[in-house]
């Protein structure tokens, strides 16, 4: 449930219509985690980042694409990474996950000049608020899927023509013990 958790984590930071809207199906016969999934995303408590409208969550391109394309306004946007483990000579296992965050507006092809400083400027701020929220949560132990969060973040801005959007993208690297539960099975 690592992934899920994750999704879990960053549905709590944008509006939860915004949120719930990727439950486009309502339902699920193939996978019995999506109706306790949008019932756990139902029963969170309200927004973080309320001014954040929609939320994207995937690594696939078309889905991704899919999704940001029946969006209006900003939204968040997680991309997850690959894991990499470290194991030492005590059995001791380290998992890492390199991550992307982004917050992002969507602006017609007529957006001029200054509204895209604006949208920029918007973003910005709510992705410094989110980076924040992060390295608070990281600290305070209440997350079983990442127990530390990089040192080093790197905010580089997202300028995504396909998307129609404009934002900022914040990377970094979590940390958690034996994530995978690894040398419980050993």
């Amino acid at each position: 449930m690592v992934l899920l958790d994750t999704l879990l984590y960053f549905a709590q930071f944008p509006d939860r219509q915004g949120v719930l809207s990727m439950f486009t199906n309502g339902s699920s016969s193939r996978f019995a985690e999506y109706g306790s999934l949008m019932e756990a995303i139902s029963a969170l408590p309200p927004a973080r980042l309320p001014e954040v409208e929609g939320f994207v969550f995937g690594q696939s391109f078309d889905h991704v694409k899919r999704r940001i394309d029946s969006l209006t306004g900003s939204f968040l946007f997680v991309d997850f990474g690959e894991f990499h483990s470290d194991r030492t000579p005590r059995n001791s296992i380290t998992d890492t996950q390199q991550m992307a965050a982004t917050v992002a507006m969507k602006l017609s092809d007529a957006a001029d000049l200054p509204e895209v400083a604006i949208a920029t400027d918007r973003t910005l701020a709510l992705t410094a608020r989110l980076r924040r929220m992060l390295i608070e949560d990281a600290s305070d132990d209440r997350l079983a899927w990442m127990e530390e969060i990089s040192q080093q973040h790197d905010i580089t801005p997202f300028v995504a023509p396909e998307f129609n959007s404009i934002g900022w993208t914040l990377t970094f690297t979590v940390t958690a013990a034996d994530l995978f539960g690894v040398k419980e099975r050993g």
